[in-house]
């Protein structure tokens, strides 16, 4: 079926309203992520302190804090690069698993009207793997953008950045990082659809970033005007979460509602107005309301 931005943003919405169970696989993701980070980096940091911990234990001041623990982690970098490592693998793992859970519970609640966690499950596990090093690679692509900025930091006395010296190694190196954005940015756009491609057609890592980049190519003025109403309604929830706190003072409390409006609405709103614009562009079945529906909606169900 064919809708427009506009059709595809109400209906989307609608569909949102009606599966608020699609919060589910972005909340678990939140929890067990942290959760686990949290458990590997307390071992850790036992473990490299070692013996220290009484020394730490009796340190009165910030200072003297610093004096224990800045040689220990000195001797232990590598073990921490390594430790650093291992917990981005393996939040990145399990982020792969929701993920394509929460897009496969969002491709059945836009075809069918109705989400299952069944199928955050069945999804899962389908595409975990894929999924992986798909976000793998697009990271490693992303960081690739990094060569924007080491002619101007390996020149750059950084020390004396923010002074008048060398002002020309400082443009250097502002100019690189400048460019780093745009690179990052026109990145975000022709693969913004990757992981939706993968998951909706089944497809592999390098083969969900060809259709990415194809999706674009099609529906070029369309993307960018969807990815214009998805900025905006982020806009939105922004001045939302400002008003919020700006009327709750505690830290904690402001940071809570902050987070738990990201993981019931924004995360899971965006994906299903992602999935259900991949499925408009793509010919795939959409499910419409027939209570809600305009007309103009039910004729298309006709020719459909």
């Amino acid at each position: 079926m064919v809708e427009d931005i506009s059709k595809i943003i109400s209906n989307g919405f609608g569909t949102y309203t009606r599966n608020l169970n699609i919060c589910i696989p972005f909340i678990l993701n939140f929890i067990l992520s942290f959760s686990l980070a949290m458990i590997m980096i307390v071992f850790a940091f036992a473990y490299i302190l070692g013996s220290s911990l009484s020394n730490l234990e009796n340190a009165k001041s910030p200072e003297a804090i610093a004096a224990i623990l800045f040689p220990l982690i000195s001797q232990h970098m590598m073990e921490i690069a390594i430790l650093v490592l291992v917990i981005l693998l393996v939040v990145l793992f399990l982020q792969a698993y929701f993920i394509s859970g929460a897009i496969g519970m969002a491709i059945q609640a836009n075809e069918s009207g109705k989400s299952l966690l069944q199928t955050m499950r069945d999804a899962g596990k389908k595409n975990i793997v894929n999924m992986f090093f798909a976000q793998l690679l697009f990271g490693l692509l992303s960081l690739a953008g990094i060569v924007f900025i080491v002619p101007g930091a390996m020149r750059t006395d950084f020390s004396q950045i923010l002074t008048s010296e060398n002002p020309g190694d400082a443009a250097l190196l502002f100019g690189g990082f400048f460019l780093w954005m745009v690179y990052l940015l026109i990145l975000g756009i022709l693969l913004a659809v990757f992981s939706y491609a993968l998951v909706a057609d089944n497809l592999g890592p390098l083969e969900s970033m060809s259709k990415s980049v194809s999706f674009f190519k099609q529906n070029k003025i369309d993307m960018i005007l969807f990815l214009l109403a998805i900025f905006f309604i982020s806009i939105a929830f922004v001045i939302i979460e400002a008003i919020i706190g700006s009327i709750i003072t505690n830290n904690f409390l402001r940071e809570s509602i902050s987070q738990s409006i990201s993981l019931i609405i924004i995360q899971p709103l965006t994906t299903i107005l992602f999935v259900r614009f991949y499925m408009a562009k793509t010919d795939k079945k959409l499910f419409i309301d027939d209570l809600l529906a305009h007309p103009n909606d039910l004729v298309d169900i006709d020719r459909n």
